[in-house]
């Protein structure tokens, strides 16, 4: 025995294994740092796993791309839509022109309300009415019908006499309400100037063949506004183009 080998017992009865290459011998201080660094990537591997999963699980931030180091294969568009589809038109968007076709004034006198389990029906009746614009003139044919309105719905019927004779049916349909949301009485002469009203319609025309056939076959939208002295409606409508 070596007197100079300061070794303990344990370590000179479990001598460390020598390396077979005489110019890279395995010292003990190099088995102890590679045990050591294995701990460290053991532990590392399972704190990075726990982080993965944790990327890959939570809910995606809003505005931001969600992907954790993962590949993923190709996709389908029709599975997986692009967040621009919404902003993608399918064709070429055409403009949609209106052009101002005329107005028509209709004049009340009488109001009939009830209540329905659905809410209030007011009936209207038109006495009479005027028409003005550039492609059409004429009047309200007197008594011709009335607006059936009800919960907020505009449902108006009556026949129009262009300045030739000609005479004209026509269905209005629309909205109208209060933008504020406050209810209205239609029972009221007076209601419609004291706020500002949702009040838009879109006619339908029925007339003969003739200078105002075109009516039959043009989309026409339009607004309203409502009038308490004299008690009517003043309609202007728009051809879309």
């Amino acid at each position: 025995m070596n007197h100079d080998d300061r070794r303990s017992p344990e370590e000179i009865s479990n001598p460390a294994p020598e390396s077979s290459d005489p110019e890279f011998p395995i010292r003990e201080s190099s088995l102890r740092e590679s045990r050591f660094d294995r701990r460290s990537m053991l532990k590392s591997s399972v704190l990075g796993g726990a982080l993965l999963a944790e990327g890959l699980f939570a809910p995606p931030q809003a505005g931001a791309a969600h992907a954790v180091g993962v590949q993923q294969g190709p996709t389908s568009p029709a599975t997986t839509p692009s967040s621009n589809d919404a902003a993608t038109p399918l064709g070429d968007i055409e403009q949609v022109k209106l052009e101002y076709v005329f107005q028509i004034r209709v004049d009340f006198s009488e109001r009939v309300s009830f209540n329905t389990p659905t809410g209030t029906q007011v009936y209207v009746p038109t006495i009479s009415g005027k028409i003005e614009g550039p492609r059409l003139q004429g009047i309200v044919w007197p008594h011709s019908g009335a607006d059936f309105a009800a919960n907020g719905h505009l449902d108006a019927h009556y026949m129009l006499q262009a300045s030739d004779g000609a005479m004209i049916y026509i269905h209005n349909t629309g909205y109208i309400y209060r933008k504020d949301q406050q209810p209205m009485s239609r029972n009221d002469p007076s209601w419609g100037g004291d706020a500002e009203y949702y009040f838009r319609i879109t006619p339908y025309f029925n007339a003969p063949v003739g200078p105002h056939d075109w009516l039959t076959r043009t989309v026409i939208v339009g607004s309203g506004r409502r009038h308490a002295k004299p008690d009517c409606t003043v309609f202007t409508y728009y051809a879309v183009l």
